[in-house]
């Protein structure tokens, strides 16, 4: 059995971001992962029947993919043997402002432990400002998200990829059976360090 480290890469105005899914497949190869992996998440972002179930349309113009990265897991160590990546260009299409780059969307994901080991999430790319209502993710756009999500991780396992949440420390893994979608906004410090910052500085 493989295990697979799939990585979606992107940017923003004056910051980049990504998010990592782990597959397994039992006969499966690298090139067949991450063409599926590219599949998955063209998607994801564009939907199957739009606008029901797809992102894009949620991001601003300016936010989009660059490439798509799969690279395969040693089962004794857990670290990289092979890497392959795709360029993928994907643009939002929401002609309004995004919000501030650190605030995310979490899509989480369920295994059939109902422990915390059984849990995992991935944060996507930062939404607009249109998505907001009293503070919170407007709820039919949350509803959207996660069908984008869960489209996206059936498309996975359809092409034999399976998604799961994989356990570094032990190397072991549990294949996702759910996923959910908040409505609350989370943080994501990394996202926010390459943002040059401009001050405005008054004597007393």
């Amino acid at each position: 059995m493989t295990v697979y480290a799939n990585v979606l890469n992107g940017v923003i105005p004056g910051e980049t971001w990504s998010f990592t899914l782990h597959t397994s497949n039992v006969g499966g190869t690298i090139a067949a992962a991450n063409a599926a992996w590219v599949t998955a998440c063209t998607l994801l972002w564009d939907g199957a029947a739009p606008p029901a179930d797809s992102i894009g349309q949620m991001l601003d113009v300016a936010t989009h993919t660059t490439e798509a990265d799969t690279a395969s897991l040693d089962p004794g160590t857990g670290k990289q043997v092979n890497r392959v990546s795709t360029p993928l260009v994907l643009a939002g299409s929401a002609a309004t402002n995004q919000l501030p780059p650190q605030i995310s969307v979490g899509v989480s994901l369920r295994t059939a432990l109902a422990t915390r080991a059984g849990r995992g999430r991935f944060y996507l790319p930062v939404m607009t400002v249109t998505q907001v209502l009293t503070g919170k993710l407007v709820a039919a756009d949350q509803t959207k998200i996660a069908t984008a999500a869960q489209k996206m991780l059936q498309s996975l396992a359809t092409a034999g990829y399976v998604p799961i949440i994989y356990h570094r420390a032990t190397r072991t893994f549990d294949p996702v059976v759910s996923v959910d979608v908040g409505d609350v906004f989370d943080t994501q410090r990394r996202r926010r360090d390459k943002l040059v910052e401009t001050r405005v500085r008054l004597n007393l």
